[in-house]
């Protein structure tokens, strides 16, 4: 569709010469005519000529990254959701681990090239993260920069460092998530402790799909975001009153609130759904109303 914009005042342009030429002929303007017929075949062919590369690049997809005999057999011992899953998801998790993979670059901090298990354990946060949903494009996103520890507001690496990772709304790194690797490994460490970095801001990705990181994700219907607001607004406000065995954290704004109960979805759902079933329930709904992950 965009393309077709693009092309659209080409398409008229040649139009209203196509209609210029009748007149021209009919006045005696022959030579004219001819060259103006020349011009429009001309453009009309190089026009279909660069459409035809410019669709086929929106339509290609690129080629997932295949995954051998040792990155299964790392994914099993490092990563527990993956462990947990039966054949045929396990290679629905692979498979988009390749895909994810092929169209984002993960850099390393100080690296000419990423590590592969740096590379899986963000790539497995982001399909872990998205493990249920009917998509699992991730916007934006064209790179992952990996620290190989928590940094601070500088961007430097210290002993005093408290940020484990980041995702930019604006500005010139729109499309680049930071994350801790130090973070990142004791968030798949399997504590059990409802706390996963990467799945923490693979969250705040997934609510910055549709234009703003405001603590609602993109597709939830309007009646689980009327329930959502509810829900996350008293919660909050047991936080505050020291009521609630949420992490404070999610006291920061609705959007990080909504980051911290993906994190507990994933990580302790059992727990989640015995001690906060409404905010259970309203995630369950959302990452599994549509099971096109069993494909």
């Amino acid at each position: 569709m965009n393309t077709l914009k693009r092309f659209l005042p080409w398409i008229v342009l040649f139009f209203i010469l196509l209609i210029c030429v009748p007149f021209l002929v009919q006045n005696g303007n022959t030579g004219a005519a001819k060259l103006i017929g020349f011009i429009v075949v001309a453009g009309v062919a190089i026009a279909l000529s660069v459409w035809r590369q410019q669709t086929k690049k929106l339509m290609e997809k690129k080629a997932r990254i295949a995954l051998n005999a040792n990155d299964r057999f790392w994914l099993e011992r490092h990563i527990p959701f993956y462990k947990r899953l039966n054949r045929s998801d396990r290679i629905v998790f692979e498979d988009r681990i390749g895909l994810f993979l092929a169209e984002v670059h993960v850099t390393e901090v100080d690296k000419p090239v990423a590590d592969k298990e740096s590379c899986l354990y963000v790539a497995s946060s982001a399909v872990y993260a998205y493990w249920g949903l009917p998509f699992w494009n991730y916007g934006n996103l064209r790179e992952v920069l990996v620290y190989p520890d928590d940094y601070n507001n500088e961007k430097v690496i210290s002993d005093a460092g408290y940020i484990q990772g980041q995702v930019h709304h604006g500005g010139m790194m729109n499309n680049t998530m930071i994350l801790s690797l130090t973070a990142l490994k004791e968030g798949f460490s399997d504590h059990n402790d409802g706390q996963n970095v990467g799945v923490h801001e693979f969250a705040h990705l997934l609510d910055k799909v549709d234009g703003q990181i405001d603590g609602f994700p993109a597709g939830m219907d309007s009646d689980n975001r009327k329930i959502w607001a509810r829900v996350v607004a008293n919660e909050m406000e047991k936080i505050r009153n020291g009521n609630s065995d949420i992490n404070p954290y999610a006291l920061k704004n609705e959007a990080e609130f909504f980051a911290v109960l993906v994190e507990m979805y994933r990580e302790n759902p059992e727990e989640l759904s015995r001690k906060h079933h409404l905010l259970f329930q309203v995630l369950d709904d959302y990452f599994n109303d549509n099971k096109a992950n069993k494909n």
